[in-house]
């Protein structure tokens, strides 16, 4: 334990604050589990040889913070032990964990890397599952659709939980100051792409250059593709949110007419002059805070706003509405994937049992209530979002988003090896978000740009396959095909078994 705490330390790593949270665990029968487990707990008691147990967690988000910090001094006093938490961000993460793991000094939890796939990390032996560490009956608290094979679990086995739901984050934020200042009536509110526009227009207008009607965080394109790509769906674009190689009947959707209705829709708000003039320019978070500042009607962002306003910008009169759709009605919803992998125990931790403890207690009903009632935060239990959520605004960011948002079709979920073609395929440039950045900057012809975009990533899709079937992966191009899909409803479990 000293040995690993001194290469994370080594590897500049900060402390932030002690938390913790992680998985683990067991066998193929009954005999073995016991065994297994009897052998993990002799290797537990003895690492207290040293004095304090340290449980080391390593993690890329800080969004519940005093939560954490709360429960960890509670855990800390209840288990006689530290508990070392460290958030790193980025490339500093992905470096840190990667070293930690090739040294065998890994932290006893730590988040998987974005982009790593849970079967690359299975085969390589980063996680043990933690079936045989968690109480019975944990993994029924979980909401349907939070624990997925090839996602959260590889043949049965729990290697890793989503932190928490996953939800929609392509909603709309109206400044209600704004909009009450430019006449428009916010009981009123704009619902198809024309009347969208038009109220923008009003607002750009009245505001003679202290407001406009939209603001946009363009300088993350990741965020412009998000936003287009739910635009296309309304049109009737099978598309998703989880890369680029979401096919139908084998051909990708990125110059589909859906897909160019949509950029038709942004390309006439940027021509109205309806885009703050600083879109292009501005990380997420700085867009959201211009919006606190009465600088714009609208914003597309996720959940994650609300608390942040409420925190720093109290006197800010804001509301959330639905995605406005085309003129002739939606042809789709917002498309999302169920929730996402987040941490494990590692492999090679020398207190399992204690970590599986403290990960239970992050899932436990007292916990998970807290995370809600303070907003922003959507629970993957079982009960708690609608027990426990109390503040107006994300009660209805809730409820829109499982009206609007629908959960669409997951290849890794069909067929795990389908993760070997995401990591053998390389993102084509300019991306979606790259063409509308374009957009919004008035620089770009993205009915050419979307479809040389659509024919480089078939190439790039094609390749990557024959790549993963090289490779050994038991997939092929009709894993990323689902000819059943009615993006007006959500694709279920039993949509996978009879594609």
């Amino acid at each position: 334990m000293k040995r690993r705490i001194a290469a994370l330390a080594m590897a500049g790593l900060m402390v932030l604050s002690a938390a913790g949270c992680g998985p683990q665990g067991g066998g193929s029968s009954e005999e073995a589990k016991q065994e297994t487990s009897s052998e993990k707990k002799e290797d537990s008691k003895e690492s207290k040889g040293d004095g304090e147990v340290v449980l080391q967690v390593v993690d890329m988000s800080d969004s519940t913070k005093a939560r954490r910090e709360e429960y960890n001094k509670k855990f800390e006093e209840e288990n006689n032990c530290k508990v070392e938490y460290t958030v790193l961000a980025g490339d500093q993460y992905q470096t840190t964990i990667n070293s930690s793991i090739k040294a065998n000094t890994a932290p006893d939890l730590f988040a998987l890397p974005s982009g790593v796939k849970l079967s690359t990390a299975v085969e390589e032996g980063w996680y043990m599952p933690m079936n045989d560490y968690v109480e019975d009956g944990f993994f029924d608290t979980f909401a349907e659709g939070a624990l997925n094979e090839g996602i959260t679990t590889m043949d049965g086995e729990v290697y890793v939980l989503p932190e928490s739901a996953n939800i929609v984050n392509t909603l709309v934020f109206y400044n209600k100051t704004v909009l009450e200042d430019a006449g428009v009536d916010t009981n009123n509110l704009p619902k198809t792409w024309s009347e969208f526009r038009e109220v923008c227009k009003q607002v750009t207008e009245a505001g003679k250059g202290k407001y406009y009607g939209m603001i946009e965080g363009g300088k993350q394109v990741n965020r412009l593709e998000i936003a287009i790509r739910a635009l296309s769906c309304l049109a009737g674009s099978k598309s998703n949110d989880i890369g680029v190689i979401s096919m139908v009947d084998g051909k990708n959707v990125l110059d589909s007419d859906a897909m160019i209705q949509a950029f038709d829709f942004y390309s006439g708000l940027a021509q109205d002059g309806s885009f703050h003039p600083d879109s292009a320019n501005l990380a997420a978070p700085e867009a959201r805070a211009l919006f606190a500042q009465n600088q714009a009607a609208f914003l597309i962002q996720g959940s994650w706003c609300i608390s942040t306003w409420e925190k720093e910008n109290p006197d800010l009169e804001f509301g959330v509405m639905e995605m406005p759709v085309p003129d002739d009605g939606a042809k789709g919803g917002l498309p999302y994937i169920g929730a996402q992998p987040w941490m494990g125990i590692s492999k090679t931790s020398e207190n399992p049992e204690l970590a599986a403890k403290y990960l239970q207690g992050l899932y436990s009903e007292e916990y998970q209530a807290g995370v809600v009632e303070d907003g922003g935060f959507v629970s993957a239990i079982e009960g708690v979002n609608e027990k426990y959520m109390k503040d107006g605004v994300m009660k209805d960011y809730y409820t829109l988003a499982l009206e609007q948002g629908k959960l669409c079709p997951d290849p890794i979920v069909g067929n795990a090896d389908a993760a070997v073609v995401y990591a053998n395929i390389t993102e084509v440039s300019p991306n979606l978000g790259q063409i509308v950045q374009g957009v919004l900057t008035g620089k770009t012809d993205y009915k050419e740009s979307l479809k040389t975009l659509a024919e480089n990533t078939q190439k790039e899709w094609e390749s990557g396959i024959a790549k993963a079937q090289e490779a050994g992966a038991e997939v092929s191009a009709a894993d990323f095909e689902f000819k059943n899909w009615n993006p007006l409803e959500d694709y279920t479990a039993e949509d996978y078994q009879n594609r």
